[in-house]
């Protein structure tokens, strides 16, 4: 017994020695970000953004350097050409003396001549490769995505910084995952990137790259784009977003008033009467004074709700703006319209959803926006009504 037992044990101790497949970061090349364009030739250029772990000793890089959590991070980039996605990065491999790890991959940049013919394609390799990080987040670009890849930035890559931005949440931020729901769904909204001119003496690629508007699709095909105040305006509608603010300029008034909207919360209400199909938005949101530079005396309940009911004008005419454009003009849903009315009445979905590209510009979009002003400033609190 004692045998049979004393060789249980040993047998434990084996499986106990550690990880058989773990990776070490000394032996892989980290993909940072990927950038896809389509080159005239009809093939595809890929870029990848390199990291490979360096002591703080080391000093500088071919590519530049950004700071990672055990000291800097050599960032290079390399590109590759083929028919596919996995040709190009079969080429990018050979140029790298690790191998390519997926599993710190944080943004994916495609030029715009590409997306307009279509995402799908291109994105069926990072879906399916069970290696990609499906929580990379996505991005278009005007620009080569392989000049946006390879700026010269300062202690962050290009890669960070744009992981960055979209995690703030200020505009549209787009994962893989979200992507591929879009898709499934109906129409697509992708943030554009884009670089800042350099500072004065500055090479061309001494620069950053920031996100400036919001790439429209219809199905998977890029038909066009709307500005950041019309961003802000279709998140509004889709209730995502962080915090944002506003400037309400009071009549008679040469200076504004600023507000910061801390909290707010859209619902999608849909009805069907006979043939005609309408929405209403409903969306209600509080917000506090940041600053006053108007002769008003923000006091009395009064003043306090004219403020409230120009705050929701404002945000009305925001909305109808965003509708006419991205409904009425690029008859685009990405609002997310098609899913809140297969929520409520799945049987006549089924029914009408083969007729939706024709339902949905006729759609009737009602607002219906309550705004509350919680704080007046300096720590004050309004009393509410």
């Amino acid at each position: 017994m004692r045998m049979w037992l004393g060789l249980i044990g040993l047998l434990s101790m084996c499986l106990l020695t550690g990880c058989w497949d773990r990776v070490e970061l000394t032996d892989v090349s980290l993909i940072k970000g990927v950038g896809i364009d389509r080159i005239d030739d009809g093939t595809i250029e890929v870029t990848v953004e390199v990291a490979v772990p360096q002591a703080q000793s080391q000093g500088g890089s071919e590519g530049g350097a950004a700071l990672g959590s055990g000291g800097l991070m050599k960032v290079v980039t390399r590109s590759g050409k083929g028919k596919t996605i996995s040709g190009a990065l079969e080429h990018i491999q050979e140029q790298l003396p690790r191998r390519i790890f997926w599993g710190h991959s944080e943004v994916i940049v495609l030029n715009e001549k590409l997306v307009k013919e279509g995402i799908r394609e291109q994105i069926d390799y990072f879906i399916r490769d069970p290696k990609t990080r499906i929580r990379s987040y996505v991005f278009v670009t005007k620009e080569k995505a392989k000049d946006v890849l390879s700026l010269q930035t300062l202690l962050y890559s290009p890669s960070e910084i744009l992981w960055d931005m979209a995690e703030s949440k200020i505009l549209m931020n787009v994962t893989l995952v979200d992507l591929l729901q879009m898709l499934d769904s109906g129409d697509v909204a992708i943030p554009m990137v884009t670089k800042v001119p350099p500072p004065k003496g500055k090479k061309p690629n001494e620069t950053t790259a920031y996100i400036y508007r919001t790439a429209v699709f219809k199905k998977d095909k890029m038909i066009g784009s709307i500005n950041d105040e019309l961003t802000r305006g279709l998140m509004w509608i889709r209730n995502e977003g962080k915090e944002t603010q506003v400037a309400l300029l009071p009549e008679g008034e040469k200076g504004y008033i600023s507000l910061n909207l801390l909290r707010r919360e859209t619902k999608l209400v849909p009805k069907i009467k006979g043939d005609k199909w309408e929405i209403t938005v409903k969306t209600r949101t509080k917000g506090a004074i940041v600053a006053n530079e108007t002769n008003i005396q923000v006091k009395s309940p009064e003043e306090i709700k004219v403020l409230e009911k120009q705050l929701a004008k404002q945000i009305e005419e925001r909305l109808n703006r965003t509708v006419q454009k991205v409904q009425k003009e690029q008859k685009a849903d990405v609002f997310g319209f098609g899913e809140a009315f297969e929520r409520k009445y799945p049987k006549k979905w089924r029914e009408a959803k083969d007729k939706w590209d024709e339902i949905y510009p006729q759609v009737d979009v009602k607002l219906d926006i309550d705004a509350t002003i919680l704080r007046i400033g300096a720590g004050t609190a309004t009393t509410k009504r």
